[in-house]
């Protein structure tokens, strides 16, 4: 139940531990999006780590991109929280769901969803299972990657796998 852009089964498989308030997961989503569009067999995969001591409002992003998920909107949600990370109060929330369209009645609902809730919650535990401690964390097929990712340092350590 992973969000990812690109083949599962793609030769090289990128995961990204990210908070939406972190100002290095701001930094890595263009970078990311570069990577994808420039690889033709690449998957980019996102997982939910909300440093909530922090980041305060990281882990209501988190459950928001999880309620625009439902809707078929998490990517659009994961680049606006990334976007307005300064203001991700409740209201901002809100606005940002309201200019994507998304249905405020389920929206809502969803929010408070168990489901939702285990998601974030799940893919917070696998990070901390795997040794995650800081955002943004990225795993290149398997390996940890070391640093912030510019684009140059991860066409290299694409080219090594």
């Amino acid at each position: 139940n992973d969000h990812h852009r690109g083949s599962l089964d793609a030769s090289v498989v990128i995961i990204e531990y990210g908070d939406y308030q972190c100002p290095f997961c701001a930094a890595t989503a263009p970078v990311l999006q570069q990577i994808y569009e420039s690889y033709d067999d690449v998957c980019i995969i996102f997982r939910h780590f909300p440093l909530v001591k922090a980041h305060p409002n990281a882990g209501i992003a988190a459950i928001a991109a999880e309620a625009a998920a439902k809707q078929k909107k998490f990517w659009e949600m994961h680049q606006a929280l990334l976007t307005h990370q300064n203001d991700l109060s409740t209201e901002n929330i809100f606005t940002i769901a309201q200019n994507l369209e998304l249905d405020m009645r389920e929206f809502l609902n969803d929010l408070e969803d168990e489901k939702i809730l285990d998601k974030v919650r799940n893919d917070f535990d696998h990070a901390l299972a795997n040794g995650v401690s800081e955002t943004p964390t990225i795993f290149v097929n398997g390996v940890l990657f070391e640093g912030l990712p510019t684009l140059e340092r991860l066409r290299e350590e694409i080219s090594q796998t």
